[in-house]
């Protein structure tokens, strides 16, 4: 009866469109006649039931359509008592390729349904094409027709590619993952192949970090006016016979060119009283910076103070569920106290790098997919002071200059487009002047507004505020600061110029 009473409230949490989109991802799981009389969720449940699909002791179907409907409040909400509902390794009940043209629906306007029904005017009768199916509904005609499958994705993909470029990737990539790596080489019309990679997390290029940085940044080009980079996925480096590779890399850009830059978080935590440590005196200071600044840049800022552990994470799931497809990248500015295993909400407790960054995996947000995902941690990665020579130094002067510590070598995700830019090297403290702000977030700002007019990418800017930092001291001339940056990015990070003045001096 409990199970029973459970179900009950979750079908009357659902929409009539959230119904239809369970009706879609179970079609493989039941036949089309039974669903076609579906008009609520309890008969969907019933029928999942009746097929031994559904149980109090196996809700894990359940759990995984409310997954890939990102409805985890009700997960939360009325699963607490199921075991399956913290299992990140439940069984798989719904097909990858199901679970794809459900994602592809999500990104799909009223607008270019209508242009996919237009595309579709020759292939499918005219009078189903007239009809108000929603785009699910649509898929399933075209399946009935044999015009797309689990490895017919063709006229799907040249229909999206039409009206939505960024979802044709998303269709390449599982062609790539789920059909033995079979990859159209577009400029020949032939297959290639390509290793089979069961999970995207593997395809990423290794963490980079300093030392690998600058041999790259090196070979960028950090003049004004520099000449454009092609942004044709097809394009190979190519080497002339009198000329070394090196000398004619060229490394191409992330496009800049969207209806908006997309959304800069800024988490800024100050108050720490709830987690028993120091406030963090000046941190508001780099928050006005970083919200002028970004704005300045084209992005929507938002501001969350004060968060605690869960609540870190949880503004970080709030903008993995947004639709970033008209946006360009993201960015995530945190500024916290830290300790060797995380950074810190004001409670105390830790989220890791690791947690923080997977929120923006393509998994979680697939409007993301390929785009950069920024990260700038203002934080310390342990309690050593950098050029330290006299420890009692410490002791004096500490009305204005202080720390924040720590965060872990745990650092960057096993996936492609990210950057994090920590504010110091592993093992050392970060610096914050109480009046002033601190030394990385500070000069991150101001080179920015420096040298994005220049044209200057990201990385190089990063290696100017790695410069500038590791020349500021205190007073006693023995306290130092070395900045990181770690990336898995695979092009150059150039926001367009701003029309508008800087916003600071």
């Amino acid at each position: 009866m409990e199970f029973q009473q459970m179900l009950f409230r979750v079908q009357e949490a659902l929409s009539p469109d959230e119904l239809q989109d369970m009706v879609f991802l179970c079609s493989e799981l039941l036949t089309l006649k039974d669903l076609s009389t579906v008009t609520s969720g309890r008969e969907l449940f019933l029928l999942l039931e009746k097929r031994d699909l559904l149980s109090s002791e196996d809700p894990s179907l359940l759990l995984e359509l409310l997954r890939i409907m990102k409805r985890n409040n009700l997960i939360r909400l009325h699963f607490d008592a199921f075991p399956q509902a913290n299992d990140t390794a439940y069984p798989q009940h719904i097909s990858t390729y199901r679970q794809l043209l459900y994602e592809v629906s999500e990104s799909i306007c009223d607008q270019d349904l209508k242009d996919i029904k237009f595309l579709l005017i020759k292939t499918l009768p005219r009078k189903k094409l007239e009809k108000d199916l929603t785009l699910l509904q649509l898929f399933l005609e075209m399946e009935k027709e044999d015009l797309l499958g689990e490895d017919n994705l063709d006229t799907l993909q040249e229909i999206i590619a039409s009206i939505h470029p960024g979802l044709e990737k998303r269709i390449v990539q599982y062609k790539t993952e789920c059909l033995g790596g079979l990859v159209i080489a577009q400029e020949v019309g032939m297959h290639s192949s390509a290793s089979y990679t069961p999970d995207p997390l593997s395809l990423l290029t290794p963490v980079s970090s300093v030392g690998t940085m600058e041999d790259q940044v090196d070979r960028l080009s950090l003049t004004e006016g520099a000449s454009e980079i092609s942004e044709d996925n097809s394009h190979h480096l190519e080497s002339t016979s009198n000329s070394s590779s090196t000398d004619n890399l060229e490394i191409q850009q992330y496009e800049m060119k969207g209806d908006r830059r997309g959304a800069c978080l800024i988490i800024n935590n100050n108050d720490f009283t709830a987690g028993g440590m120091p406030n963090r005196e000046g941190t508001d200071i780099d928050k006005e910076s970083l919200e002028a600044v970004f704005q300045w840049l084209g992005f929507e800022v938002l501001i969350e103070q004060n968060c605690d552990r869960e609540r870190m994470l949880q503004v970080l799931r709030d903008l993995a569920a947004r639709d970033h497809t008209a946006a360009d990248c993201v960015v995530c500015c945190v500024l916290t106290h830290g300790r060797v295993d995380g950074v810190m909400g004001v409670d105390g407790k830790t989220v890791t790098l690791r947690e923080l960054m997977e929120t923006l995996s393509p998994y979680q947000c697939s409007s993301l997919y390929q785009k950069p995902k920024l990260f700038f941690i203002q934080a310390c990665r342990g309690t050593n002071h950098q050029g330290a020579v006299f420890p009692q130094a410490f002791l004096r002067e500490q009305d204005t200059l202080v720390s924040d510590a720590a965060v872990p070598r745990d650092s960057i995700p096993e996936a492609a487009d990210y950057l994090l830019a920590m504010s110091t090297v592993p093992d050392f403290v970060s610096y914050r002047e109480k009046d002033k702000g601190t030394w990385f977030m500070q000069s991150l700002c101001y080179n920015l507004q420096l040298l994005v007019p220049r044209g200057i990418d990201l990385l190089s800017i990063l290696t100017q505020v790695n410069g500038d930092v590791s020349k500021k001291t205190d007073k006693s001339g023995v306290r130092k600061q070395m900045p990181q940056p770690e990336f898995t990015l695979t092009k150059r990070v150039v926001f367009p110029p701003p029309k508008t003045r800087p916003p600071l001096q």
